[in-house]
């Protein structure tokens, strides 16, 4: 019996078991719809689930799941498009475009390549497969580096689709190409791998529109129940609107059918056709981006031939719940149980605490990384203002300006965009740039190339604008200008118009007059004008403004009174520690005392943290040890000093943050951020070390 059952066991060991295969699921067995979308202000990727197919409520509270800036090469995606593959595989593609990158800081330019390209004029196409609706792979394929024979100087490549080839058993891929600057939009398809991370065939065209004049685009593939497909489409008449054809083979068209069948009188784009879980129904979803705000609007249809309308999101049958003007969707079956899954999943995301983790990469809503170095935080209502420098990757001239982000927890921020930017060399007489001494000029003292740091605004309350200033340093001078410059705006936001730059209080002694200690600078610069530097503002509890900034080769700081409506010195101010080598100044009021903690003078390189208190603005101010505390607090934990945050709790309850950078000289744009909160021992400020902490609990 052992020796039979021993030769039973080596036959099944022989002969391994296979596998038994996955089954694939059919329409039976859906019982959702996913809904992928992106929006203009995040470009970043969106889902939102339905049980019934008419009401999406969004997943992730609303909040993108996938950041632009994560996957694409541009920093930001759009036009996504999902599909349920035969092989068990979910496939997203998406264009690698950010429309935005100006205004949002990423790039100097209007798009990546010159005007003459066209709108948009990318290259690329990200392609994302998953297994789960959770976890994702993610590549670009950049169409002129695949193809560069046909394809290396296109114009721009749009808003990928993807279906299932049975006859080659790959997932086909059709998008928009402009094949060459100033040419016009066609529709081209091309094979993928598997895996989805590249395409592996020249495209080649889908479709020749009769009309050689008009530009055609946003395709959508849907199978029909006889076997034929049925593609919808985008032609920009007048106005642009939805056509469509039906086709035998699966990679060309050639039905032309003239009319419209969107339901609208503006233009629309973005088609995508989905079927109703159990009927004979299969809705045309589109974007309609000629109304404000944008929307989607939808027909329905039985027969492929009749379509009847359904109205708009939130105006008709088909609702939205918990967000709003999404952007180019498309929409997939899903299972009750992928539905709960995912739902699940993110739910369990928004439910972890927010921590501050000092010297991290910290990300905004769009999932960038934020860009606001030597800032400050104004809080107007509800809302936090943070500003800051934009720093590049390789200097840490301006090239861009000032950022300007928001917050309602000071833990989530969204990119708000240039809140001040930067001036464009100007073209001479000739269309060509106008050459100086310092190289290409315009009238700006803010012009690109300029040394800006230390933005701060406050809000004047009688004037109702929002007043900017900061540390300039003029274009191909190095640090010989050392000026403060001003701006201001109507809304926190921006944008900021620049009003002038100058050096401080010239012609005037400070309050202590003169002679004084340590005065070499003070009197070589009182008719120019004081030096003012790394810098800060305060407004005191009586509405008065005051401008603190080192000046006198860094030697002393001035502390320099405002006039009433935030925009200039009064001619009164008060020297602090002169000789000292202070810099990074960051003022606070705790229970009656003004308390400024500073920074030495030793360039990119951290150093020692200095604290000074007072009894009045005006001094006497009197030097304390250095407040920080834990590991490397020698170095102010290697960072540098730039602003101390007020902030108040529900019970008016008031704690401190001290902010400083974690300066990169090497590689700017990596400058790191320290945010620990003020504790008090002894009645003395401290700043002590912590990995991680939370405003809720402030541990």
């Amino acid at each position: 019996m052992k020796r039979l059952l021993f030769i039973i066991l080596a036959a099944l060991l022989a002969f391994p078991m296979v596998a038994k295969p996955k089954r694939t699921l059919t329409e039976k067995d859906m019982g959702a719809y996913l809904f992928t979308f992106f929006s203009d202000p995040t470009h970043g990727l969106f889902m939102a689930i339905s049980y019934d197919g008419y009401t999406f409520t969004a997943v992730n509270n609303g909040e993108p799941i996938i950041s632009g800036d994560s996957i694409a090469e541009q920093h930001g995606i759009r036009d996504p498009h999902i599909y349920r593959a035969p092989n068990g595989k979910f496939y997203i593609a998406m264009t690698d475009l950010h429309i935005m990158g100006k205004q949002k800081g990423i790039r100097t330019t209007q798009w990546e390549r010159p005007d003459e390209f066209g709108w948009g004029n990318n290259r690329g196409l990200v392609l994302m497969a998953s297994d789960d609706l959770i976890h994702w792979t993610h590549h670009v394929a950049r169409i002129d580096k695949l193809f560069p024979e046909r394809f290396g100087e296109i114009g721009c490549a749009w808003a990928p689709q993807t279906i299932w080839d049975p006859q080659t058993g790959k997932p086909m891929v059709y998008f928009t190409i402009r094949q060459q600057a100033g040419g016009r939009t066609k529709l081209y398809y091309s094979y993928a791998d598997e895996d989805f991370t590249t395409l592996e065939t020249e495209p080649q065209l889908l479709f020749e529109y009769p009309d050689e004049t008009t530009q055609v685009l946003d395709a959508d593939i849907c199978p029909m129940p006889d076997g034929r497909y049925f593609m919808t489409y985008v032609s920009q008449d007048n106005p642009a609107g939805i056509k469509y054809m039906i086709s035998d083979r699966i990679n060309h068209f050639d039905d032309f059918h003239p009319e419209q069948i969107d339901a609208e009188n503006g233009a629309c784009e973005a088609p995508n056709v989905w079927k109703r879980i159990g009927q004979n129904k299969w809705v045309i979803m589109y974007d309609i981006y000629s109304i404000r705000p944008n929307n989607f609007g939808f027909v329905e249809t039985s027969d492929f031939k009749t379509f009847t309308p359904l109205g708009h999101f939130n105006e008709g049958k088909m609702k939205l719940t918990n967000f709003e003007s999404p952007k180019h969707g498309s929409v997939i079956h899903i299972t009750k149980a992928e539905a709960k899954r995912l739902e699940n999943y993110w739910e369990s995301q928004q439910k972890k605490p927010k921590t501050i983790r000092s010297g991290e990469l910290w990300y905004d809503t769009d999932g960038r990384h934020i860009n606001a170095h030597g800032g400050g935080i104004l809080k107007y209502n509800d809302t936090y203002y943070w500003f800051g420098e934009h720093k590049d990757e390789r200097t840490s001239d301006a090239l861009v300006g000032v950022m300007c982000y928001s917050s309602k927890d000071l833990v989530n921020w969204r990119n708000c965009g240039v809140a001040l930017s930067v001036t464009d060399p100007a073209p001479g007489q000739d269309g060509q740039r106008r050459w100086g001494r310092r190289g290409a000029t315009t009238d700006s003292d803010i012009e690109r190339g300029c040394i800006l740091e230390r933005p701060k605004v406050i809000y004047n309350p009688v004037t109702k604008k929002f007043c900017m200033w900061f540390h300039l340093e003029l274009k191909g001078q190095g640090y010989n200008a050392a000026r403060y410059g001003v701006a201001v705006a109507d809304r926190p936001e921006g944008p900021y118009k620049f009003l002038y730059s100058q050096r401080a209080n010239a012609g005037t002694w400070p309050e202590e007059g003169s002679p004084l200690d340590f005065d070499e600078y003070l009197k070589r610069d009182f008719n120019p004008g004081q030096m003012s530097r790394d810098m800060t503002l305060f407004v005191d509890d009586d509405g008065k403004a005051y401008h603190i900034f080192s000046s006198e080769e860094n030697y002393t700081l001035h502390i320099a009174e405002l006039t009433g409506d935030y925009l200039h010195h009064t001619g009164r101010y008060t020297r602090v520690a002169p000789g000292g080598q202070n810099e990074a100044p960051a003022i606070f009021k705790h229970d009656g005392t003004y308390w400024m903690i500073t920074s030495g003078c030793t360039g990119w390189a951290p150093n020692e943290a200095r604290m000074f208190s007072a009894p009045s603005i005006w001094g006497p101010w009197t030097q304390h040890p250095n407040p920080c505390r834990g590991p490397k607090a020698d170095k102010t934990f290697e960072g540098q000093s730039t602003f101390v945050l007020v902030v108040r709790g529900e019970k008016q309850e008031v704690g401190y943050i001290f902010m400083a950078d974690i300066w990169r000289p090497n590689h700017p744009i990596d400058a790191r951020y320290i945010w620990l909160p003020v504790e008090f021992e002894d009645g003395k400020p401290v700043v002590r070390w912590r990995d991680e902490w939370t405003l809720e609990t402030n541990k």
